[in-house]
């Protein structure tokens, strides 16, 4: 509720966008918290920050929690921040109960997960993977258009280390589930096994502008009118899917504004998940030749395009197992699940052996100010990440 204070926004939410002066706030105050823990705060190039606590081999790889403290515009107070924060906490208590461990133990705060000022999102796990060249972080521009390493260089928040200055052995986040089944089925913890493939279909449908009042109607190209038949047609796809397919557009951009213009640009992006590839690809060439069939019925063109391909992943069996039996020596209701989302996780699970953490929030609602978590389900969670920690990191 502290961190919420930091960017604080009308309906109880949060905006504190990626490396503007509210994430500077957030992160001194993080950072604030880290030193009182007695750990030792490092940040990378791409501004992730690392906080460290020393294990009793100092050679060992470390063993990482944690997610992102930026939040989406209209934004709440647990998306990312619950599993930064949760990581502190299983630190405090190992430090409250003196406990060492083998490994070092870090966390985490990852930049620019939300995507939203800088694009894409993901951004600093994405780097530090490897999945996005140094020329393309440092490169970004803003939607306001300000230069990345400008921004970070201006809160303090633009480091010199690199991805080969951290022995990482395993990576543990938690996170609020972002939907509604963990709360219909009354069950504290979501161990999270699987994470659904992404497709990203730009789709530009091109007609011809023309005045609304002299036009006949058998005689427009109006793509706004094509793009409504194919947004119906897209939806009915998911549907036919279900219950496992994702399919949404969030995104549509008219080219014009003028109320008495006929449109002759439209262009939207259509969201894909599945969790199994095949599935993915075929629901992808579906919606191809849905946008093409559709646009050509209103004497439109429809060009598409992949912008954003990310392929069904497998969380480690280990880091499973110790999430699984950590919930299970403590009695708290789970299931298994898989992640409708992408996390840093998803990066990170290319290079470590990974797991995720899901406890459940008020009707399943995220990205949004009403966002909310009961604070027994955090307390839950956290024991959970506790416990697998542990097993790791002795």
């Amino acid at each position: 509720m502290e961190i919420a204070q930091i960017g604080a926004i009308d309906g109880g939410g949060n905006c504190r966008l990626s490396m503007t002066a509210e994430d500077g706030m957030a992160r001194d105050l993080f950072r604030s918290w880290c030193q009182q823990a007695g750990l030792t705060v490092r940040v990378d190039r791409a501004g992730n920050m690392f906080a460290i606590r020393p294990g009793t081999d100092m050679t060992a790889p470390m063993i990482v929690a944690g997610s992102h403290l930026d939040t989406q515009p209209h934004g709440g107070r647990f998306d990312g921040i619950s599993g930064v924060l949760t990581a502190l906490e299983v630190v405090d208590t190992l430090n409250d109960a003196g406990v060492s461990t083998t490994a070092p133990i870090a966390i985490v705060n990852w930049t620019n997960e939300e995507g939203v000022r800088f694009s894409p999102g993901l951004m600093g796990s994405s780097w530090f993977v490897g999945r996005l060249s140094d020329e393309d972080m440092s490169g970004a521009i803003s939607r306001d258009g300000q230069g990345f390493e400008t921004e970070a260089d201006a809160i303090g928040y633009l480091g010199q280390e690199n991805p080969s200055d951290f022995n990482i052995g395993a990576y543990y986040e938690l996170h609020i589930e972002q939907g509604p089944i963990l709360e219909k089925e009354q069950r504290q913890i979501g161990v999270v096994e699987s994470v659904q493939g992404l497709r990203w279909l730009d789709v530009s449908v091109h007609g011809r502008d023309a005045h609304a009042g002299t036009t006949p109607m058998d005689f427009r190209q109006d793509t706004i009118q094509a793009c409504a038949r194919i947004l119906v047609s897209i939806n009915d796809l998911g549907c036919k899917n279900a219950p496992d397919a994702r399919v949404s557009v969030g995104y549509i951009k008219p080219h014009t504004d003028g109320v008495s213009t006929i449109c002759g640009r439209t262009d939207f992006v259509v969201d894909i998940r599945h969790p199994d590839t095949q599935t993915l690809d075929r629901l992808l060439e579906e919606c191809r030749e849905l946008c093409e069939r559709e646009a050509q019925k209103q004497r439109c063109e429809a060009d598409t395009n992949l912008r954003i391909s990310v392929q069904p992943g497998n969380f480690d069996t280990n880091c499973i197992a110790n999430v699984e039996n950590a919930t299970l020596s403590l009695g708290y209701p789970h299931r298994r699940m898989a992640s409708g989302a992408l996390h840093d996780a998803c990066n990170m699970m290319t290079v470590v052996p990974s797991a995720m953490i899901f406890v459940p929030c008020k009707d399943g609602l995220s990205h949004n100010v009403r966002e909310s978590a009961k604070s027994e389900d955090l307390a839950a969670g956290c024991n959970v990440l506790l416990h697998a920690v542990l097993a790791s990191a002795d």
